[in-house]
Formats: structure tokens, C-alpha cells, sequence
């Protein structure tokens, strides 16, 4: 089973860090979004969905990742780990 986590940084390269480092835990699927249109890192095979504008008073980016539900843990702590806020 497949679970989406969102979360949003208010700085891209450190949503850019929690990406690479979720990749190498073998998340399923990243996008980004960098405020405007949403990004894929199609790595693992496309999957499409639709990703849910996120507004905040500050700069925000938004990363929309998909894991296996036993990763699921590992992945949000990551995320929380480099400062993203889960939503």
C-alpha cells in the first residue's frame, strides 16, 4: 500500500536535501513544487496526481512524496528531521 506525506520548507534547498536523502530510503515518488507549477522527480515511474496549492505569508516550496505505507514512519521523520512542516 502507498501513502502521500506533503509537507512545505520555507527554504528550496533544504527541501531539495530532504529529497535526496528520502530517495536514498527508496521513496516511491517525489514532486516539488516551487511555489508555481508542481515539478515530478519521475524516477519511479510516474505517478500523477494532482497537488494542492499551499499558501503561507512567507515563501513556501512544497514537496508531495509517495511511500510504501511500512516506510511511511522513516519518510515523515525524515521530513520533520530538515525542518518541514507535515500537512
Amino acid at each position: 500500500m502507498e501513502i502521500n506525506l506533503e509537507a512545505t520548507f520555507t527554504d528550496r534547498s533544504t527541501m531539495e536535501k530532504t529529497a535526496e536523502v528520502l530517495r536514498s530510503q527508496g521513496v516511491l515518488d517525489i514532486k516539488f513544487n516551487y511555489g508555481g507549477e508542481p515539478h515530478t522527480d519521475d524516477f519511479a515511474g510516474g505517478l500523477l496526481q494532482s497537488v494542492d496549492s499551499f499558501s503561507a505569508a512567507e515563501p513556501s516550496y512544497a514537496l508531495i512524496v509517495c511511500v510504501e505505507k511500512s516506510r511511511y514512519r522513516q519518510a515523515e521523520d525524515t521530513i520533520m528531521k530538515f525542518g518541514g512542516q507535515l500537512h
